[in-house]
């Protein structure tokens, strides 16, 4: 199946999706299994999580470059053998329950939650030495879960690394900065199916412009009851949040006007 007939299936109505941004983590530590799990139980649409490699060359899930904000550690994933981060507490920081939960392999997500619920796989800074996009893909495709996930990042070199090992999986270009570019011209030069953009400089003539050439867009990370409606009034695709049941309850309420 090729990517853009797989990126429409996350769409089941016309409705926006939810994202939940690493996990439902309003209620747990984010980027973790029980994050996944209730994102999943609370019903987003889809779960966004970050991926990073280790000493041993095993993409793991979690979001900054150093372990120090989110467990007992201290020092960069990149320099952890897979054992040796796996002792590390990456859920007391959050709340005492869940002392104990560990930072998940992305195998142990698919595992967890693969196939109950698309997955956005945001690919951080990754070397040609480190090949952390081939072995994301290697994981994939392992899994037989291809049909299910987006890839997604700033940096374009990995997205055209993407395309061009694999015209099956979805692909989405991150952007944060207000400056001026052209959106439409870059998703085609990347072979992007989605801007993924900060809700903050997103405006209705960008969503427009990216509709009128077949394109689709998502916000992140938002919040805020308000914003959550302005996205939704401009019409947006999809909503990455940290509060899945704020963010459905929104957009139920929305549907409904």
């Amino acid at each position: 199946m090729k990517s853009e007939e797989v990126f429409k299936n996350f769409f089941k109505t016309k409705s926006p999706i939810v994202i939940a941004h690493r996990g439902y983590s309003k209620i747990a530590p984010e980027n973790t299994i029980s994050a996944f799990k209730l994102a999943v139980r609370f019903k987003a649409d889809m779960i966004e999580l970050d991926v990073r490699i280790t000493k041993d060359g095993t993409p793991v899930v979690i979001h900054d470059s150093k372990v120090d904000r989110t467990t007992n550690g201290t020092g960069r994933v990149k320099n952890f053998y897979l054992w040796v981060l796996r002792e590390l507490d990456a859920g007391s920081w959050f709340d005492h329950k869940y002392i104990g939960e560990k930072i998940p392999t992305l195998k142990e997500v698919f595992d967890a939650v693969g196939g109950k619920i698309p997955i956005n796989i945001e690919i951080k800074n990754a070397s040609i030495k480190d090949k952390l996009t081939e072995k994301v893909l290697a994981v994939i495709y392992e899994n037989e879960i291809a049909e299910n996930v987006l890839i997604s990042s700033f940096d374009p070199r990995i997205l055209r690394n993407v395309r061009k090992l694999t015209d099956e999986i979805p692909t989405g270009f991150l952007y944060h900065y207000p400056i001026y570019f052209n959106p439409v011209k870059t998703l085609l030069n990347l072979g992007a199916n989605v801007l993924i953009h900060n809700y903050k400089f997103t405006t209705p003539k960008l969503v427009e412009k990216l509709h009128n050439a077949g394109f689709k867009i998502f916000v992140y990370t938002v919040n805020s009851p308000s914003h959550i409606l302005k996205m939704l009034e401009i019409g947006v695709d999809g909503i990455i949040t940290d509060d899945v049941k704020l963010t459905r309850r929104i957009l139920n309420s929305f549907n409904q006007t």
